[in-house]
């Protein structure tokens, strides 16, 4: 197959998927009217490989480096330096792109990446040939996949195995002659009701007494005893929005419950190798905050945009108090952005694959996450309560109520009254609905906290060449 078509895709998700959403049993993810917003958007990934553009298809295909066919660029296992920008260049443009993170690809590769790399580590051949097979599987089948990492945890002061009940963190329950059976919860997973493959691995440092909890493997996501419990969404574009003229992207996450999975040996990458655990998380982080990193550029760089575009449509974009915020908000992107570059042209090489530099991806999505808050407050100091009071689309169209908003409602004669609440009404989706307080928080939580990427910065830098900096400068020896 290799490359599928967005139709085939939608097609491979009628597949019997156990699905819940707002109470209900979801027959058919892509006739849900929420959750359907969230297929499309992850059909995108399909879209952009079958484009007729050469630019586009030179970026998001490259051929099978063994069958020649073909492939998405998503499972190219990352070599280099370019390797590393090509896939931040494409996890970028997809937004651009489409108006959207399709994320169909993104997660479950940094996944797979970091099981092969540790499969290495370990010295162990048969995961290292379990993963390549699986590789070829996924690169087979065009397979939409979705990373499975964070557990449910339960007491956060307790390690897993000193939890009130042992499926907290999820764990095998069984070993049998053609596989395992594992048992427990994954939390806060993206893009898993869309997902044809979930791939695991552990989220912690795992001790000696919890091998069981040391546990990494591939599934399809419709296998017995797989329920996913989904937030919903934002569904289609509402009567009382202004027109965007882009379709609506969004994404859905999921609680996906594991009750007495099986899972077969040859798609198992790590049972009972406590000593491991660690390494792989770690492993996973550094490839998923690069990946973080690279969806984020293009958000805020739309976001900043918005502040700037408000600022125009008020008459304001000369006015030094904006112009300092303008700068703040500058400065907050482009160092994104060049921390992103300094990642992928530093990688840390792991057996011939490449991992973006773990401490500058840290530094980069610490950066970002301590400083969104901020940059949103200047967004909307910079842009006026309007954002959040604005009248609707619908009133727009009353003929009773339209004069008055053409009337009153105008700014910048470089903008109409209809262009300027347009604009009104984008700002306000990206720093003041309820879509984007859900994204502030996943902003603080998502690809882990703010204290983790401390926890792997102080891990990575070279703390003690500091040190004995001072104490040689303060004539200290020793």
């Amino acid at each position: 197959m290799a490359l599928r078509t967005p139709e085939e895709y939608r097609k491979s998700l009628r597949d019997g998927r156990r699905i819940y959403m707002l109470g209900e049993k979801v027959a058919d993810v892509t006739a849900h009217p929420l959750l359907k917003v969230a297929v499309e958007t992850v059909a995108q990934d399909f879209a952009l490989t079958e484009s007729n553009d050469p630019e586009i298809r030179n970026l998001f295909v490259f051929p099978d480096n063994e069958t020649g066919e073909p492939i998405s660029r998503f499972f190219k296992t990352p070599e280099n330096t370019a390797d590393l920008e090509k896939r931040s260049e494409m996890i970028a443009r997809s937004i651009r792109l489409t108006g959207g993170l399709p994320f169909g690809k993104d997660v479950g590769t940094d996944c797979l990446n970091a099981v092969m790399v540790v499969a290495d580590q370990m010295g162990n051949e048969e995961y290292k040939e379990r993963a390549k097979n699986y590789l070829r599987f996924i690169r087979k089948n065009d397979s939409a996949m979705c990373g499975a990492v964070t557990d449910a945890k339960g007491d956060r002061s307790k390690p897993p195995s000193k939890q009130a009940h042992p499926d907290y963190y999820l764990h095998v329950v069984d070993k049998q002659k053609d596989g395992i059976v594992v048992k427990g919860c994954k939390m806060h997973i993206t893009s898993g009701p869309v997902a044809n493959e979930i791939i695991v691995t552990p989220t912690r440092q795992m001790r000696e007494d919890e091998g069981d909890y040391a546990v990494s493997f591939a599934i399809p996501a419709n296998a017995e005893g797989i329920t996913m419990i989904c937030r919903p969404g934002r569904g289609e574009q509402t009567p009382y929005e202004f027109p965007s003229g882009a379709p609506v992207r969004t994404l859905s996450e999921a609680m996906v419950v594991f009750d007495n999975v099986f899972v077969p040996w040859e798609r198992v990458f790590m049972c009972g190798e406590w000593q491991f655990s660690m390494l792989l998380a770690y492993t996973f982080a550094s490839f998923h905050r690069f990946t973080a990193i690279s969806y984020k550029i293009p958000i805020v760089e739309l976001i900043a945009g918005c502040g700037v575009a408000m600022a125009e449509s008020n008459g304001l974009e000369k006015a030094g108090h904006i112009r300092g915020k303008l700068a703040q908000m500058a400065a907050y992107v482009e160092t994104l952005k060049a921390l992103t570059r300094a990642a992928a042209r530093d990688p840390i090489m792991y057996g011939g694959i490449a991992m973006p530099n773990p401490l500058v991806a840290n530094m980069a999505k610490l950066h970002f996450a301590s400083g969104y808050h901020n940059f949103i407050q200047l967004v909307q100091d910079v842009s006026g309560g309007i954002i959040t009071t604005f009248p609707t689309y619908e009133d727009w169209n009353n003929p009773d109520t339209r004069g008055f908003m053409e009337h009153y409602l105008g700014g910048s004669d470089k903008f109409t009254t209809e262009e300027r609440l347009r604009l009104i009404q984008q700002t306000h989706r990206w720093t003041a609905s309820a879509e984007h307080a859900h994204m502030e928080v996943t902003t603080v939580h998502a690809e882990g906290s703010m204290e983790a990427q401390k926890m792997m910065i102080l891990l990575e830098a070279p703390l003690s060449e500091y040190a004995n900096l001072a104490k040689q400068m303060a004539g200290i020896s020793g």
